[in-house]
């Protein structure tokens, strides 16, 4: 995947975020116009995204007690050449995750312990608390090709591959981690032409990318069994816990625990579709709506007796995007995008908002 060529460059248009994710790829509208040979690109990203409910594998969405809040930095550099005549590249991604206040995800209802009288309240709604590792993700390296290019309609195809090596600040016995500690590599494709108007002028574009995962295995993981919570516990339980101290009697009624396991993923396909409208060709201001779709990435954990545990983690989840872009000076660029998790199947629901500022040298 690349990014949008800056400045004097004539066509220019308007990276888990599960934040879990380890992925580098999360390409934007304008990453497939072809840029010139030659040329540096050095961008910075901030990611602050926030869920407050959670969707189950099984489609149930979790809408109380949940908070999640994770703030995500990067920096990418990307340099161009020419490989007989075709505009090739490569480029490194290094991200930084922090986890922000208390982590935690709604229970929708707590039972009685098992062997209480029967009529024993239930202790109801209540929340498990996440444990988190913030640091540095996965670095990932890539190359890029543009094996289709032409100016008059700002058409063009761009393939691309990325490889992210298992070096990070993971931490097996904490619930959250931005990176997961596996090989991860990416097959990407990106088409993007114009549908009316001119490049130079106002033009509404399409940009469609199509993107593969493969995973290799984490036999250092840790299945972790988070902190369960009641929200409140019946004066009742105090009574049964002088009887039975095994009974809790204040919270948590379940404490942390992990258990040491292998991880692996299945893989994961995505799918972007963006329709840059450039407002303002003078800054090359642009407005890109957009859709992203995710599919597969079933997380399964294996302990040392070979059970096989479902993570309950997907990466099938739905988003409405909105990207705002400008120039404001011939080598600095700017763009904000605001991102709206409508489905997510074993994952947190996010909001969130990106702060993207890039600069060519």
């Amino acid at each position: 995947m690349f990014v949008k060529p800056f400045a004097a460059i004539g066509l220019v248009g308007a990276l888990c975020l599960s934040p879990f994710s380890a992925q580098a790829s999360d390409p934007w509208p304008d990453e497939a116009l072809q840029p010139p040979s030659g040329l540096n690109i050095v961008l910075y990203y901030n990611a602050f995204a926030n869920a407050g409910s959670y969707g189950q594998p099984g489609g149930e969405v979790i809408g109380q007690h949940t908070r999640i809040n994770v703030d995500v930095q990067a920096l990418r550099y990307i340099h161009t050449f020419n490989v007989e005549n075709v505009l090739s590249g490569v480029q490194v991604y290094v991200p930084y995750a922090s986890f922000i206040g208390s982590q935690q995800v709604g229970q929708p209802g707590i039972p009685a312990p098992a062997g209480l009288p029967a009529g024993t309240p239930a202790y109801g709604p209540g929340h498990a608390a996440l444990s988190a590792t913030s640091g540095f993700g996965q670095p990932s390296f890539g190359a890029f090709v543009f094996p289709y290019w032409a100016a008059r309609s700002a058409t063009g195809l761009v393939l691309a591959a990325w490889l992210s090596p298992p070096i990070s600040s993971y931490n097996r016995s904490t619930s959250l981690n931005y990176a997961q500690n596996l090989w991860t590599g990416e097959l990407e494709a990106g088409f993007r032409t114009t549908l009316f108007g001119q490049p130079d002028g106002r033009n509404l574009a399409i940009s469609a990318w199509g993107e593969a995962y493969f995973y290799g295995r984490n036999g250092n993981a840790g299945f972790v069994h988070p902190a369960v919570y009641a929200n409140a516990i019946p004066p009742v339980y105090q009574v049964y816990h002088e009887l039975d101290p095994a009974v809790p009697a204040a919270n948590p009624l379940v404490p942390q625990s992990v258990t040491p396991a292998s991880f692996s993923m299945q893989p994961t396909e995505e799918l972007r579709v963006y329709f840059p409208y450039q407002l303002f060709p003078a800054t090359h201001g642009t407005i890109a709506p957009g859709f992203y779709q995710s599919f597969g990435g079933k997380g399964v954990y294996t302990l040392s007796n070979g059970a096989e545990i479902d993570s309950g983690i997907r990466t099938n989840a739905s988003q409405l995007r909105l990207i705002l872009s400008t120039y404001l000076t011939p080598h600095w660029q700017v763009a904000v995008n605001g991102e709206y998790d409508v489905m997510a199947n074993g994952g947190p629901l996010y909001r969130t908002v990106e702060l993207r500022v890039g600069t060519t040298f």
